[in-house]
């Protein structure tokens, strides 16, 4: 996902191809994430009880992917209790529970199957690039993403990506296992030059698993549409969240500068005129459109994220258009 960006003394660049060089070993070390990183508890818990209307009744498609035995659904095995929710059924409430609490209280049972899901999240260089705001929206992405299925039952991984596999958390169920994946992606943040993104490393990592999230900013010069295709073959359901941000194409003032690939180092001089500006923000929306394109057509769920919208509204609005499909 190379993305060329202007010298420091500029401001942001235009998109641009994905090969090169890599940094040193050095470079490649993961700087620590700044406190608050991730969304807060009860941020986490009100985005979790919205995707589990929209979560409830998907299965997984792919037939050799493992399945849990505990999920919240409908089934005979009481699993937990939660908070009443308009829909739910009164002959679920336990009214124990309710007086305790003096709030409607339901029981949750056991469903018969749960989905395995692996996040794939992209940490090459063009997402740290240009103040880090898609790199920010990325890491609140991953975390909600894994508290709620993990809170529907779910089995959740994790895998960061580059060039190669920088990180994984091997899937897993329950409040400890985001624990691990939170701390997993506080301790991260993409090196500044030198990583490119390569997808198809993360083909290894996935071990059938029937559900797959990636989520980055494609930014290559076929919008990674090949390994998305191999990914699709190999997984029961892929959903791709592709992140922008106004800065992708921001040229400042027109004159001389130079453009800097922050994956693979490429630098091209140039002559910014009035109307580039507009051209480079096209070239990015119809890189966006093919890749919209390529993924209805094979049967994948996606969205295109402008980073300056919550993570909130994009998350449920992905997943209520992923339900709409199944």
């Amino acid at each position: 996902m190379a993305q060329p960006a202007l010298s420091a003394s500029r401001g942001a660049g235009a998109t641009g191809s994905a090969s090169g060089a890599g940094a040193n070993d050095a470079a490649r070390s993961p700087l620590p994430a700044p406190r608050g990183a991730l969304p807060d508890e009860a941020e986490l818990r009100a985005f979790a009880e919205v995707a589990a209307l929209l979560l409830g009744e998907r299965r997984a498609r792919a037939s050799s992917a493992a399945a849990p035995s505990r999920r919240p659904g409908i089934g005979l095995q009481h699993l937990d209790h939660r908070d009443y929710q308009p829909g739910d059924e009164v002959r679920h409430i336990d009214w124990r529970q309710t007086a305790r609490a003096r709030r409607p209280i339901v029981r949750r049972f056991e469903a018969e199957s749960a989905t395995d899901w692996t996040i794939l999240l992209d940490a090459s260089s063009s997402m740290s690039a240009l103040g880090g705001g898609k790199w920010r929206a990325a890491v609140h992405a991953a975390a909600a993403m894994s508290y709620a299925l993990l809170h529907n039952g779910h089995r959740v991984g994790l895998v960061v990506f580059g060039t190669r596999v920088l990180a994984e958390c091997a899937r897993g169920r329950g409040r400890q296992h985001y624990a691990a994946i939170a701390r997993l992606l506080c301790g991260l943040r993409p090196t500044a030059r030198g990583e490119r993104s390569a997808l198809g490393a993360c083909a290894p990592a996935l071990r059938a698993a029937a559900s797959v999230f990636a989520i980055g900013d494609f930014l290559a010069a076929d919008e990674m549409r090949a390994e998305l295709a191999t990914l699709r073959r190999a997984c029961g359901e892929l959903h791709v969240l592709q992140l922008r941000s106004a800065d992708d194409t921001r040229l400042g003032a027109a004159g001389e500068l130079e453009l800097v690939d922050v994956e693979t180092g490429a630098r091209l001089a140039a002559r910014i005129g009035a109307g580039d500006e507009a051209q480079a923000a096209a070239a990015r929306r119809a890189m966006t459109l093919r890749l919209g394109s390529f993924c209805r057509r094979v049967g994948v769920a996606f969205t295109d994220w402008n980073v300056a919208d919550g993570w909130q509204q994009t998350l449920v609005r992905h997943l209520a258009q992923a339900r709409s499909r199944c």
